[in-house]
């Protein structure tokens, strides 16, 4: 049940889904389903005034324009948005793709899974994306490589592309970084379990993985990962990494 408070504050809510400043503009627009869920608007009402929205993927403040992008997929399965209004705006994100930004590329394969947008969009600039995979900065790296499913499932990049930078992302296993080093272990685990890597290319890392659930990073993992320590070994043991 939708609390007073926020149904008392309906007219502050539609007001805000067109405010001239526009990062408290998204903000608002980034809540629309859960007003939607509590009856507070309509799809009706929200599909009228789409345009407020996409105003914002076209935005000057480039800030902005990223993380409104970030909404398009959502939008348009929901039905707030057209097919038609992402492929008229497009263009908008593709200096972001062509710059190597990680969220850009995200958004933009997002896209094109959903059916939005043509694999041919991202084609071209697909060697931007994996000089990410074997970027100096060790984060890039990790990110880089959870989105490789992705990119694969779309015909965007295939097996010969990325297989002899796998050693990029191992290396990042060696790290001092905790945070970096954890991610990286979900970032391969993931791939493992998708067959990005096989069995035997992980089992050098058996070690490691004994190592990792015998210390305090696996508690560290967990809570980071909104997982439990149970279930994460099962991952690796499904992986042949633990006995």
């Amino acid at each position: 049940m939708v609390s007073n408070a926020i149904e008392n504050n309906k007219p502050y809510y539609i007001k805000s889904l067109a405010l001239e400043d526009k990062f408290s503009r998204l903000d608002a627009w980034y809540k629309v389903d859960f007003l939607i869920e509590n009856n507070i608007l309509t799809k009706e009402f929200v599909v009228k005034n789409k345009d407020k929205f996409l105003d914002l993927l076209t935005t000057t403040d480039e800030m902005v324009k990223v993380h409104a992008w970030v909404l398009t997929r959502r939008f348009a399965d929901a039905g707030y948005i057209t097919k038609d209004d992402i492929v008229k705006r497009k263009s908008y994100l593709l200096p972001y793709v062509r710059s190597g930004d990680l969220t850009a590329w995200w958004n933009a394969i997002d896209i094109i899974n959903g059916k939005y947008l043509d694999s041919s969009y991202l084609i071209p600039y697909k060697d931007i994306f994996i000089e990410s995979l074997k970027s100096d900065n060790p984060g890039v790296v990790s990110d880089a490589w959870h989105m490789v499913p992705s990119l694969v499932n779309a015909g965007i990049i295939n097996d010969n592309d990325y297989k002899e930078y796998k050693k990029y992302l191992f290396n990042v296993l060696k790290l001092s970084n905790q945070y970096i080093r954890l991610n990286a272990w979900e970032t391969i685990i993931d791939l493992g379990e998708k067959n990005v890597f096989k069995k035997d290319e992980l089992s050098q890392f058996k070690d490691r993985a004994k190592e990792l659930i015998e210390g305090d990073d696996l508690i560290k993992l967990t809570s980071l990962f909104d997982t439990n320590s149970d279930k994460f070994i099962s991952r690796l043991k499904g992986l042949e990494l633990v006995d």
